[in-house]
């Protein structure tokens, strides 16, 4: 196996614990990492500003891929690689379905901003307070024309299986789109093709390395097209069966530290 050079590694339920937080453990792995010109790049369906807050805390300068892979950005100095919208009209037909389905949502713009739609279930909403969701409040008609000349992504929270299969299959027919999720209980959408696997290749790319170098953790659905183009999976231990079964080998839980034991194991060829 070619020494690792890029770790891509996902937030919720992967590198964070339960109390959305880095142990210290993780911490000093992940730096240990980077000391030793390891690229760690935080992989998330959240909006730069909250990705650079985790990325900065593991060391200053890192790559980061955020909105679930519509942007990847160098940080030393600063440049945006990969940048990919849903175009107006897209995102008008996604906007139309959820209004029309009474769905709370969010659409994330490129200039790092959040459009909050007016539907909205306050036990859904207190739920989602930890993310630090916070945006401007517009009805479904107002969205589009607020969000320049498109949008990243749109993520809907639907505390209905039922629900979120029958929008899912709604969304299935509207052209051009990339539908994921990250738990059973949102739907995210993005232009075709764009995901997180997509901003690895392309921050692989500009970083001129080989994708034999690079090394995917991930737990769940939006985490996949990453294991698919990186040399390395390794999915959670805590992960859905369909990651496990998709990755290269499985980790201990995010509970246990389980993306420092990977990088032990990978980087540094620690046993288990």
């Amino acid at each position: 196996m070619q020494p690792i050079k890029l770790i891509a590694i996902d937030l919720d339920g992967t590198l964070l614990n339960e109390k959305k937080e880095i142990s210290e453990y993780s911490l000093s792995v992940l730096r240990r990492a980077v000391e030793a010109g390891v690229y760690i790049t935080v992989a998330s369906g959240r909006r730069y500003s909250d990705v650079m807050d985790f990325s900065e805390a593991i060391a200053p300068g890192q790559p980061v891929i955020c909105a679930n892979g519509a942007m990847a950005c160098l940080n030393d100095p600063y440049e945006c690689v990969y940048c990919e919208c849903l175009p107006k009209a897209r995102l008008r037909s996604v906007v139309e379905l959820l209004e029309k389905e009474k769905c709370y949502y969010h659409v994330y713009c490129d200039d790092g901003s959040v459009m909050e739609s007016r539907t909205a279930n306050p036990g859904l909403k207190r739920k989602l307070n930890c993310y630090d969701y916070q945006g401007e409040v517009l009805t479904g008609d107002e969205m589009p024309k607020y969000v320049g000349d498109g949008a990243l992504k749109v993520v809907t929270f639907i505390p209905d299986r039922d629900k979120v299969a029958r929008v899912r299959s709604a969304m299935e027919k509207i052209d051009g789109l990339e539908i994921n999720s990250s738990w059973w209980d949102n739907l995210e959408m993005l232009e075709a093709g764009v995901h997180k696997g997509a901003a690895v290749r392309a921050l692989a790319e500009r970083l001129n390395l080989p994708m034999e170098q690079v090394m995917a953790i991930g737990d769940n659905e939006n985490d996949l097209s990453m294991f698919e183009v990186a040399g390395l999976s390794v999915a959670m231990g805590n992960g859905t069966d369909r990651a496990k079964k998709s990755a290269d080998w499985v980790t201990l839980t995010n509970e246990e530290d389980g993306v420092a034991h990977a990088i032990e194991k990978a980087v540094f060829g620690k046993e288990e």
